[in-house]
């Protein structure tokens, strides 16, 4: 390597460094949701720049044999016009017949994705180094009952038998959030019921009182496509998606579904 390429490289190496040091303040003012995708961008065209940055310090004899590189490879890939359709002496009713050969980059790609079928079965069906996908559900199914068993430690255990709606702000806020998250779906915005019934009135199927709310959340109904949610919520999450629903009677939202169920004789409030 003589001289000129030497100085021309360390040129390179600096414009590089400072391309990089005007990106590091930029991606860290910027909100942490977009932050990858901003360090994506940014290492794509630092790579792009110094593409570009190489080929043109390069000597020109150098640039020469890449470019006659590329065109041969090229040539590979994409078959000249005279390669892609070779004609037969066979015509019938004018229509003649050719000879398309199949082109080298569809060979190509054809044997990496045999490459690819022959590691994944030895990654996934001999060695069983990674799971399957009935596996992976299983893995995620026991992470999320770990993290479930953490924070039911955390918040402590529940007396079902000595249930009472709770009343404080911060309670029905975070049962209207969990709501608001899964619940809407089936019961609509206001409660006022889509697939479920109406939770606004004073007719309830399964009883209305807190541990009926409590036992219906917990256990679900399956029968009418309601899924149990003690695995998803903390016993303290679902006391208070059940105060907040219980927080609903009397609202008479619009368009509320006609009433199911057996009437209560006053809204139940408490676990009496």
């Amino acid at each position: 390597m003589n001289l000129r390429t030497k100085r021309r490289l360390r040129l390179l190496a600096l414009v590089l460094g400072t391309m990089t040091l005007l990106a590091a303040p930029t991606r860290a003012a910027e909100d942490p949701g977009t932050e990858t995708a901003i360090l994506i961008t940014s290492v794509f065209t630092i790579c792009v720049v110094a593409l570009i940055l190489f080929l043109l310090l390069l000597p020109e004899e150098d640039r020469a044999a890449m470019a006659a590189a590329f065109q041969r490879a090229r040539a590979y890939f994409i078959p000249s016009k005279a390669e892609r359709v070779m004609e037969f002496d066979h015509e019938y009713d004018g229509i003649r017949e050719l000879d398309n050969r199949i082109p080298p980059w569809f060979t190509t790609l054809f044997l990496v994705t045999v490459l690819f079928a022959v590691i994944y079965m030895l990654d996934y069906h001999v060695f069983r180094s990674s799971p399957l996908m009935a596996g992976e559900y299983q893995q995620e199914i026991a992470q999320a009952d770990l993290q479930r068993r953490i924070r039911v430690a955390q918040e402590g255990t529940i007396d079902e038998s000595a249930l009472v709606a709770l009343t404080d702000q911060e309670g029905l806020q975070s049962g209207h959030d969990q709501f608001k998250k899964y619940c809407v779906s089936c019961h609509g915005a206001q409660g006022q019921g889509l697939v479920g019934p109406n939770l606004t009135d004073r007719y309830w199927i399964h009883g209305g009182t807190i541990r009926d709310v409590y036992a219906t959340i917990k256990h679900g109904v399956p029968e009418k496509g309601m899924i149990s949610w003690q695995l998803v919520f903390t016993p303290k999450q679902i006391q208070q998606i059940a105060s907040f629903v219980l927080s609903l009677q009397g609202t008479n939202p619009p368009g509320a579904k006609q009433p199911e169920g057996k009437l209560a004789p006053e809204p139940q409030l408490t676990g009496t």
